[in-house]
């Protein structure tokens, strides 16, 4: 309506009893141009339109295979019990920077060779009804309310971040709750009538080790990988301020990092280069979201560097301290956070050979391996319930 109006108040001026030649030739020169953006509008209108029917059709399709699903999945699964993850990454290009993502691809292949069949759906198949034995649904920062039409199916949460954005009725639709964190899962039994365990993250061991000796070689860099959030996170700032050689991968830092964007490597780096930056760094500085921090959530990132045989200066939690005493550094305000730092610059040897300790620790209790396992328990307990 915009354009129309001016294209309307130019033809009034032209038409005008004092219409000049100079006035008209402009004008046509201004409707020209009116024309053409109401042309290339249109272009863009038609495009759209075309986007959003192609995306009509592709959720047609993925619909039509839904009711396809079950009987497929049952062929498929051969007698195998059938488990669906659901994964609340999207399903595009855009799922490769999602750590859930990675983290339920590394649970599939534990669950596997333990004899399962699994299915990962990614966010826009969770409406599928796929005649599954065991739905686990990752939950982070997305809701999944089980569906029911399969009555012999058990639901199981793995609650393994933003526990503030769970409500006790929320944990109340599942069959068991599984919290990643010891504390809270105590906490949760006593507000909700549903089973409630407790399931820590854990690390993908076959990516995240020690790698040979000649490979864990360590740098001088200290590494942060992970986005702004939108906030200036204090580990960041306070390394910038310390002016350690620091080195950041993730994305939003260019408002935070004014004068520093130097630092940012890159706005995303893949899971599978993680490692080989773990193994080659001096430290990596680690922080949690808040309601993690409070609830003793302690988050993978944690497992994985200290898999590769890095030190970790980390914000702390009780349950964090209980976990790994020694081999993790922590802090809680700015003071303790450059006391970490000294012990990394005055007595790495020892720093990293506490952590190079840890090794056999978190692949005995901390692998998706170990989780693997504990899972396929806990619904042999439950499923006959």
């Amino acid at each position: 309506m915009g354009v129309l109006n001016r294209v309307k108040g130019f033809l009034r001026r032209l038409l005008g009893e004092d219409s000049r030649y100079e006035e008209i030739q402009r004008g046509q020169r201004e409707i020209q141009k009116l024309l053409g953006e109401l042309q290339k509008s249109a272009k863009l209108q038609a495009k759209a339109i075309e986007e959003i029917k192609k995306q009509i059709d592709k959720e047609f399709g993925r619909r039509d295979e839904w009711g396809k699903a079950a009987a497929e999945t049952r062929r498929a699964a051969a007698g195998k019990q059938v488990w669906v993850i659901k994964c609340p990454a999207p399903e595009d290009e855009s799922k490769a920077r999602w750590g859930d993502y990675y983290y339920a691809i590394s649970l599939k292949r534990c669950l596997e060779g333990l004899g399962c069949h699994v299915i990962l759906d990614t966010r826009e198949d969770w409406g599928c009804e796929s005649g599954a034995d065991v739905v686990l649904v990752l939950r982070g920062c997305l809701f999944y309310r089980p569906d029911r039409r399969n009555e012999k199916c058990l639901y199981v949460m793995w609650n393994i971040s933003h526990p503030d954005m769970v409500m006790a009725e929320e944990y109340e639709l599942y069959d068991v709750v599984c919290v990643a964190s010891r504390r809270y899962a105590e906490e949760l039994k006593e507000k909700v009538s549903v089973p409630v365990l407790p399931l820590l993250q854990c690390t993908d061991t076959e990516l995240f080790h020690p790698g040979k000796e000649q490979e864990n070689t360590s740098g001088r860099d200290y590494i942060f990988i992970g986005n702004s959030r939108g906030i200036a996170r204090s580990c960041v700032m306070w390394a910038v301020e310390d002016r350690l050689p620091l080195k950041i991968w993730g994305s939003g830092w260019n408002k935070i990092l004014r004068g520093h964007m130097e630092l940012v490597q890159a706005p995303f780096i893949g899971n599978d280069e993680i490692p080989e930056l773990y193994r080659s760094a001096k430290a990596t500085l680690n922080d949690h979201w808040k309601d993690m921090l409070e609830h003793q959530f302690v988050n993978n990132r944690i497992f994985d560097a200290l898999a590769c045989g890095l030190p970790v200066i980390s914000d702390g939690s009780e349950e964090l301290k209980e976990i790994f005493p020694d081999a993790v550094l922590h802090y809680s305000n700015r003071e303790e956070f450059d006391a970490c730092v000294q012990q990394i610059e005055n007595d790495y040897d020892k720093v990293k050979q506490k952590v190079l300790e840890q090794w056999e620790l978190i692949r005995k209790e901390y692998s998706f391996e170990v989780r693997a396992r504990e899972l396929v328990e806990i619904v042999e307990k439950y499923r006959n319930r």
